[in-house]
């Protein structure tokens, strides 16, 4: 009978150090969900790059920015803040716009901008220069919407 007691306790210790252990991991992944924006949310302010038929000036213009590419750029932005506070990647890669996207190649195409701007070499660019590399990249590489 003693054995079967000592078990028990022991059960019910291990399922509630796991109950422990699930919440503090969720409210831990939650404070850094909200913590996350408020250090991208610096580069939203950035100004719109709009050009008119008459002001093109030889460089090739713009395309509309489309949600899929407005995605894109806040997956750069994060992997840039990512790598400037020495964030591994798969914590990088493990972010909400990423692991949650339904589509497999979707998935893929933000999971290699992250990489990319993750392990890019040198000086982080200005915001109006992140924003015109990432948006030319979504149309060169992502399918028409």
């Amino acid at each position: 009978m003693g054995v079967f007691l000592r078990w028990g306790a022991f059960g019910i210790i291990a399922v509630a150090a796991l109950m422990y252990a699930y919440n503090a991991s969720k409210s831990l992944s939650e404070r850094r969900q909200v913590q996350a924006p408020v250090a991208v949310s610096a580069n939203d302010d950035a100004p719109e790059f709009v050009e008119t038929e008459g002001e093109q000036s030889g460089a090739e213009a713009l395309p509309p920015a489309t949600p899929q590419c407005e995605e894109e750029l806040q997956v750069a932005e994060r992997a840039l803040a990512a790598r400037r506070e020495n964030e591994p990647l798969d914590r990088l890669l493990r972010i909400q716009p990423i692991a949650f996207q339904p589509d497999p190649k979707r998935r893929e195409r933000l999971a290699n901008v992250a990489r990319k701007w993750f392990a890019r070499l040198g000086a982080d660019p200005d915001a109006a220069e992140l924003r015109d590399t990432v948006l030319r990249d979504c149309w060169r590489f992502s399918p028409a919407p």
